[in-house]
């Protein structure tokens, strides 16, 4: 086995003491750009590993950073961790990642196992109760939310009644009258966007409709076309609460011999890789779910290591990218 590269290698490959290694490793003092650029540098190209256990004993910190996710399967997810790994290597951080499933519980039990572990935690997606979570946080172990708005716990966010206005809107200037909103779990992003899509129908004189989906995934999707089958008048489109169930959804009509867009326009927001190639490709609020995980992450050092009584909440904005599937007559 290949023996353990020891600080001293560290140091000398940087040109630097053992005692600067540890205080850049460590986080107890900033040195020059430069110097900690050299000693990041000499710790990636040895492998380098510190001793987890002795660092917190000596320091009281890991420089470890938990992330609580609700799905790896979930696009969103994946590029939000792949954001959040990248900001974290670069401000001299490790991240240990969970997946909680969708189950509030597993993702109690990881919450609980991740604390002991780390300096912080992001929250992205929490199944948890506001309460529960905001007795989590403390300017000791901070807690950062993606996702979610929680008074006094810090957050980041897309406007997402902005962005579901402006999609429900569009849509209405497409001429579409009879717009359903397949909905998601009963969380801030949900209503936040269940309040956009009706306000955009009511400013328009139209009736909304609600429809809760069975998951956020490809099944609820496929499982909501049976849904729409009991709507009399059938809806002329429908805005999905992410891409997967629209995915689904349009498969299970197209099985159906519904088509998309001609019969009924389907839009979503989200920023799965494959929607621009899907036949027909598919309409939706893009969500910077990469940049949210950057942001989550710089939030969460700025707090670990210039600590603030309330940080003022990060938001960030959606961008429509109009496709095949709303592009009616």
């Amino acid at each position: 086995m290949r023996k353990p590269v020891r600080i001293f290698e560290v140091a000398k490959e940087a040109g630097v003491s053992p005692g600067t290694v540890s205080k850049v490793l460590n986080g107890t003092q900033r040195m020059a750009a430069a110097t900690e650029a050299r000693v990041w540098k000499a710790v990636s190209k040895l492998g380098y590993q510190a001793n987890l256990h002795a660092q917190i004993l000596s320091t009281g910190r890991s420089r470890a950073l938990g992330i609580v996710i609700l799905d790896i399967l979930n696009p969103h997810f994946t590029a939000l961790v792949k954001g959040s790994g990248q900001v974290a290597t670069e401000r001299g951080y490790t991240v240990l990642l969970a997946d909680a499933e969708e189950n509030p519980k597993r993702e109690q039990e990881l919450i609980q196992s991740l604390r002991a572990r780390t300096d912080g935690l992001i929250l992205a997606g929490s199944r948890l109760t506001d309460q529960e979570i905001a007795c989590l946080h403390s300017p000791e172990q901070p807690i950062v939310t993606v996702g979610r708005r929680i008074a006094g716990v810090p957050s980041v966010t897309v406007d997402e009644y902005t962005a579901s206005l402006q999609l429900a809107s569009y849509l209405v200037g497409l001429g579409c009258q009879r717009i359903l909103y397949l909905a998601g779990p009963p969380f801030w992003v949900n209503q936040e966007r269940e309040r956009g899509y009706r306000n955009a129908l009511e400013q328009a004189g139209l009736t909304p409709q609600v429809l809760s989906l069975t998951s956020p995934d490809l099944l609820g999707g496929e499982q909501a076309s049976a849904l729409l089958w009991t709507m009399q008048p059938f809806p002329d489109a429908v805005i999905c609460y992410n891409d997967l169930a629209a995915i689904g959804l349009m498969a299970s009509l197209k099985t159906l011999g519904v088509r998309v867009p001609q019969e009924v326009a389907v839009v979503a927001f989200g920023n799965h890789p494959l929607a621009a190639h899907l036949s027909p490709s598919l309409t939706h609020m893009e969500i910077p779910s990469r940049r949210l995980g950057e942001l989550a992450v710089g939030l969460l050092v700025g707090l670990l290591e210039q600590p603030q009584e309330e940080p003022q909440p990060v938001i960030q904005y959606a961008v429509l990218r109009p496709r095949e599937s709303s592009r009616i007559g």
